[in-house]
């Protein structure tokens, strides 16, 4: 049981790509440059008016943003486009 466990655990690693993302992260340091970055700190001090204000308008904001660079490309994010 425990072999057939491994074997279809490890086939479950190499298709997910989360699972990359994930050993990348960890074995490059990023993930804890992320965790102790000065921004991160700062944006989980918002509260009340000012976390929603950053919420929207910078939501709001990368979703223009990424609308231009996909139109570049031939895409849309928009469903009525």
């Amino acid at each position: 049981m425990k072999i057939i466990k491994k074997i279809l655990l490890t086939l479950k690693n190499i298709t997910d790509t989360s699972w990359y993302a994930e050993q990348l992260g960890e074995r490059s340091g990023l993930f804890d440059k992320a965790r102790n970055s000065k921004f991160r700190k700062w944006q989980e001090g918002l509260t009340g008016w000012k976390f929603w204000v950053w919420q929207i308008v910078g939501g709001i904001s990368m979703l223009i943003i990424l609308e231009f660079i996909f139109n570049t490309i031939g895409f849309t994010l928009l469903p009525w486009r």
